[in-house]
């Protein structure tokens, strides 16, 4: 059943009509792709919508052509919106304000905390004079496949570490940037191009360097349709209890939460936590992390109401716990292996594909290392592709001290056999995201356009 998400703007010379609502859609006012007209003045327009409905899986953009036609007297600027937008879902028009008489571009940006749905979404253009409205059906489904890359948000202060400055082997296109609004959200569009729909930033604790980026990532993605998980890491240099967890992933999801925000909530099963328990060396230390997590997350609907999606880094046994059964995904992260197939993991499963890994400080080829090799990177995309995983997943987007990033590079810093892929900087865009823009995942639409967003400024909706 359609649901009606409309706010009607009464402005002066205008009156609203009523209209008998058709028996497909409860109370709509006007039929889908046809605009309302609640009067006649001097200088008046007309808005249409093309098409008037689009179907698309939750994390990809729904996208229309809204024109405006002069009805009688002369042009007039015309700035355009979207009311009530669902939660998950960003507005972009391209431009946001015409002359009567053209057209732009509008592009529905879902993400993976879109509720499937169909939604029927008032388009309102208002005029010097007058307000008019159009109606667009958003019809959406829901994502059986997500496509993710691990995210590391502790630039600028990680371009310096270990007596090495800067730290990595290779030479980033972007230079050493910091992690800021801008940098963001052309990190997001070039990774919306290899179909990524969602980053697992890291994440250190209330008040760390990276917990102090966040703001800056989510506003670089609103309105793109990126969404963010936190990256878990508390795990990997303690044993936090039930108390902490729940208290850390409340704060989280109350500080960068919210109908309009990037953070990943999926919709009747709660925000999405990756979990970074890489010191669970034997079954006995896992299933024990295993506990805690079950522990908090009851412990966080009890006191919050709140809900969370857990996806824990397998360990030995991982299968055996006897709160394995509670526990939503399972993933590996060992980026010095080329791939990590637990598409048959409980619950969701997950496959990892990493491009190479050369740490920065050690000589190359020295352990632990994976040379970069592209037709082995492509060949694993395709094995990815066919795993049926819920969760495909990169190691890494930008770790660049690891040396295990597909954002650009443009060279090595130190010395290396001839023929190294040092240089993936392509034309115009990462060579490894031009990969997986090849390899589009189940669900993902056909790629007649850039997935990525235009910029703030061409941006509209509420």
């Amino acid at each position: 059943m359609a649901r009606r998400l409309v706010v009607v703007v009464t402005v002066l010379l205008t009156m609203v009509v009523p209209v008998v609502a058709p028996s497909s859609a409860r109370s709509a006012p006007a039929v889908v792709g046809r605009s309302v007209h609640p009067g006649v003045a001097v200088d008046d327009f007309a808005l249409t919508a093309a098409p008037a409905s689009v179907t698309v899986t939750a994390g990809y953009p729904a996208r229309f052509t809204i024109a405006t036609t002069v009805v009688s007297g002369g042009s007039q600027p015309v700035t355009l919106r979207v009311t009530d937008l669902p939660a998950g879902v960003g507005a972009v028009f391209t431009p946001a304000t015409v002359a009567a008489g053209e057209s732009t571009r509008l592009a529905l940006h879902t993400s993976i905390s879109t509720r499937p749905g169909t939604f029927v979404l008032t388009v309102e253009g208002v005029g010097a004079s007058v307000t008019r409205q159009v109606e667009v059906r958003l019809v959406v489904r829901a994502a059986a496949v997500v496509r993710a890359a691990f995210y590391y948000p502790w630039f600028p202060e990680a371009w310096r570490q270990q007596g090495l400055d800067p730290f990595t082997n290779y030479r980033p296109t972007r230079g050493l940037y910091q992690v800021d609004e801008a940098t963001v959200r052309s990190q997001v569009a070039e990774m919306r191009e290899g179909w990524i729909t969602l980053g697992i930033a890291s994440w250190f604790g209330r008040g760390s360097t990276t917990d102090r980026h966040w703001p800056a990532m989510m506003a670089g993605a609103r309105n793109t349709g990126f969404s963010w998980a936190p990256y878990y890491e508390p795990e990997s240099t303690s044993q936090p209890d039930a108390e902490r967890i729940a208290e850390d992933l409340h704060y989280l999801r109350a500080t960068y939460g919210g109908a309009r925000s990037p953070l990943a909530v999926l919709p009747g099963k709660g925000m999405v936590v990756f979990v970074y328990n890489a010191n669970d060396l034997t079954t006995e230390l896992g299933c024990a992390t295993v506990d805690r997590w079950n522990t908090a997350r009851d412990l966080l609907a009890r006191r919050y109401g709140e809900t969370v999606h857990v996806n824990l880094k397998v360990f030995p046994g991982f299968r055996t716990c006897a709160g394995t059964p509670r526990v939503d995904g399972w993933h590996q992260y060992g980026p010095d292996r080329a791939e990590s197939d637990f598409s048959a993991a409980p619950g969701e499963g997950s496959y990892t594909v990493s491009p190479g890994f050369w740490k920065a400080g050690l000589a190359y080829g020295q352990a632990p290392f994976l040379a970069r090799n592209r037709d082995r990177w492509r060949s694993g995309l395709t094995r990815m592709n066919a795993s049926g995983a819920r969760w495909q997943l990169i190691t890494t987007w930008n770790e660049w001290g690891e040396g295990t990033s597909i954002e650009a590079s443009s060279g090595c810093r130190n010395p290396v056999p001839s023929g190294t892929w040092c240089d993936w900087s392509g034309d115009g865009l990462s060579e490894p995201v031009a990969d997986l823009r090849d390899v589009p995942p189940p669900g993902a639409p056909a790629p007649t356009a850039p997935l990525s967003a235009a910029p703030p400024s061409a941006s509209s909706g509420r």
